[in-house]
């Protein structure tokens, strides 16, 4: 059996129905107080084992004002896979579709308040079985109250942010410890020798002398105060006479592998003691397998318990506590109980740590919608994995490599490295009131992004893209700009809008989808479209890409971070020199001519056009831009390029499309930003 689904409507932070889906594991994130911890305490009121954690309070009604009563439900859907022939405990339960689909099990807890007049109101809450199909109205004769005995068979470990372990560590009552502490089949064997053990240990101590002033003192006080000869006589013993009560006090001790010394829980630090906690409930769900194993093959059980049919482990920022480096075990063993057969884990989480371990398509976003202030649900988008296992590979893994963005106000979609360094440094110098550290800058290629804005808009994260516009390289220029509108057009954008012309008529189908073969010298036109897509959020890096951009402002601070032998070089009359180092003999040579000509070819590469649209300096630039970012490291560059250039020199000089993705960035941060 395993949780399918969850419904919760009008609970704490849910104002409408909204469902949320689970796998083995899953993840729980987004922004602090959208609701996260209160899906947790929705499954913990249908099944946590702990009788205050069920009850229903004013509180977790959706707070709507003035009104004088409200209602809530949550719903548990669980898949099973009992077959046919076999009788399970909740068979008369039982949902089942249609005919040859595996049978589902839907639980709902419905609760009404009223405002009587006292502080709390007057609460009523009930837990049935649902018997309709989930696709039909259901009625009270679809209801069938549910007995706790029989809900017990699943059950909520819930393990809240502020935890202390101790409390399921040791052996106190109620713990799954003392449960199958209890649940132990001693032989009689044991159970005599372990009785004689505590006499031998209570004869031993009762001739001490101070136990003997302790034990007189009670037995003379109490003397005095007693009438009843059943309890005439005050004895101070250290354990009972039977192995059930003398093991209640015990609990788990550590040594060294030299076994000098102990060391109890509470000596543990909280990270090693929360470790130790998720690896005691994996250690107790083994017995539990074990104990139905012995059961199914005939064998006498070792411990005398009916294990749950399922058991949930949700889990409060696991992160909390735990070293970084630890992180990845803490996940490692959460991994390990969701695959077991009994159990499954819900955690919710703020840790990039703990969320690149995750898989895209486990994790729930949940965001606060503004206008309801109520609790959203999203499942993160992926390119269909059978139609596009290319772009679904690359977008998995890349989302995996950026969890940030899950957490982020805004999200800047480049190209690549060079893009996450140059715009967190300008952002970092000119942001004014933009709080870098609420911008994730996301390098994920500009050949899948249509897929990441599908993902973004779902997960309703404000998204700004700066793309190489790669003029006169295959795919470039015209090609880039008709890629953007068609995306624009992809995502639900008014076509009509997007393609409308100068003279305002509407750009033909036919027209548009020839985009990509206009004249790319017609770079006054190709401007007025990019300046267009600007209004919608994306930018070009103009003409080339953003390494050629800073290469044009600031090449001297470029060339300055090379040592003496550093550089391209030039081989004129079988010399080879540095290019920097020449001087009126290097414009005049043949040899000058050629290598610009071999490095716009390298720069435009194979299939590309021959740099007529690019003026003679930035085609003598590109010599520098092979060199550079071709043949060199992109991030390393700009790197010791930034750590050598005066901060006021660089922001005075910050690009033109930089300027301008800081102010957009700026008005979607502070609300002030129009439907485009």
């Amino acid at each position: 059996m395993k949780l399918q689904k969850l419904k919760i409507c009008n609970f704490r932070s849910f104002k409408n129905e909204e469902i949320f889906e689970f796998d083995e594991l899953n993840g729980l994130i987004g922004a602090n107080s959208t609701g996260k911890s209160s899906a947790l305490l929705a499954l913990c009121k249908l099944f946590s084992e702990n009788s205050s954690e069920r009850t229903i309070s004013k509180k977790d009604f959706f707070q709507v004002e003035p009104e004088k009563n409200r209602y809530l439900y949550i719903e548990a859907v669980l898949q099973t896979n009992i077959g046919p022939t076999e009788t399970p405990l909740f068979f008369e339960h039982y949902v089942v579709d249609n005919q040859g689909e595996s049978p589902y099990l839907r639980i709902r807890l419905e609760a009404t308040w009223e405002d009587d007049g006292t502080i709390e109101g007057a609460i009523d809450s009930r837990i049935y079985f649902i018997t309709c199909p989930e696709d039909e109205e259901i009625h009270e004769a679809n209801k069938m109250s549910a007995n706790r005995n029989v809900l017990n068979k699943i059950r909520v470990i819930y393990v809240p942010a502020l935890r202390n372990p101790n409390l399921q560590l040791k052996n106190v009552s109620g713990s799954m410890m003392n449960r199958i502490m209890r649940g132990i089949n001693w032989s009689d064997d044991t159970k005599a020798s372990i009785k004689n053990l505590i006499n031998d240990l209570n004869d031993v101590t009762a001739s001490e002398k101070g136990i003997v002033i302790l034990q007189e003192a009670i037995k003379n006080k109490w003397g005095k105060y007693q009438s009843d000869k059943r309890y005439s006589k005050a004895s101070l013993v250290f354990n009972s006479d039977n192995v059930e009560s003398a093991l209640t006090k015990a609990e788990v001790i550590f040594s060294s592998q030299e076994g000098e010394g102990y060391s109890s829980i509470d000596d543990m630090g909280d990270g090693h003691r929360s470790l130790f906690y998720i690896s005691i409930i994996e250690s107790f769900l083994d017995i539990e397998e074990k104990i139905n194993t012995e059961e199914s093959e005939g064998y006498k059980k070792s411990i005398d318990l009916s294990p749950p049919l399922l058991t949930i482990l949700a889990v409060e920022e696991p992160e909390n506590h735990i070293a970084p480096h630890l992180l990845g075990k803490l996940l490692l063993k959460l991994r390990n109980v969701s695959k077991k057969e009994n159990a499954q884990v819900v955690l919710t989480s703020h840790s990039s740590a703990i969320i690149k371990r995750i898989s895209p398509n486990e994790i729930r976003y949940l965001r606060l919608d503004v206008e309801s202030q109520s609790t959203k649900v999203k499942s993160i988008s992926l390119p269909e994995e059978e139609i596009y296992a290319d772009e679904y590979k690359f977008v998995k893994e890349a989302v995996t490599a950026y969890p940030e963005l899950y957490f982020s106000k805004l999200v800047i979609l480049g190209e690549g490295d060079s893009e996450e360094l140059i715009l967190s440094k300008f952002f970092e110098i000119n942001g004014g009131n933009v709080d870098i550290s609420e911008i994730s800058v996301v390098p994920l290629g500009g050949r899948f992004v249509n897929h990441f804005w599908r993902l973004l808009a779902d997960l309703e994260i404000p998204y700004i893209t700066l793309l190489d516009l790669d003029r006169e390289r295959s795919g470039g220029g015209w090609g880039r700009i008709k890629y953007a509108l068609t995306q624009l057009i992809a995502r639900g954008y008014n076509r009509d809008e997007i393609l409308q012309l100068a003279d305002g008529n509407v750009m033909s189908e036919e027209t548009f989808l020839r985009m990509h073969n206009w004249d790319v010298a017609n770079i006054k036109c190709m401007e007025s479209w990019i300046t267009r897509l600007e209004n919608y959020g994306i930018f070009f890096s103009s003409p080339l890409d953003i390494d050629f951009l800073m290469l044009e402002i600031f090449e001297d601070s470029y060339k300055y971070i090379l040592s003496e032998n550093e550089g391209p070089r030039l081989k004129i009359d079988g010399e080879s020199k540095p290019i920097k180092e020449l001087g009126d003999e290097l414009f005049e040579s043949k040899e000058y001519n050629s290598r610009i000509k071999d490095s716009v070819h390298a720069t435009l590469k194979k299939e590309g056009g021959k740099g007529d649209t690019y003026t003679d300096i930035q085609q003598k630039l590109m010599i520098w831009y092979n060199y550079f970012f071709l043949g060199r490291g992109k991030p390393t560059t700009h790197i010791s390029m930034f750590a050598n250039i005066d901060e006021e020199k660089l922001k005075k000089s910050t690009p033109e499309v930089i300027k301008k993705i800081i102010t957009k960035a700026n008005h979607i941060l502070t609300g002030d930003v129009q439907d485009e």
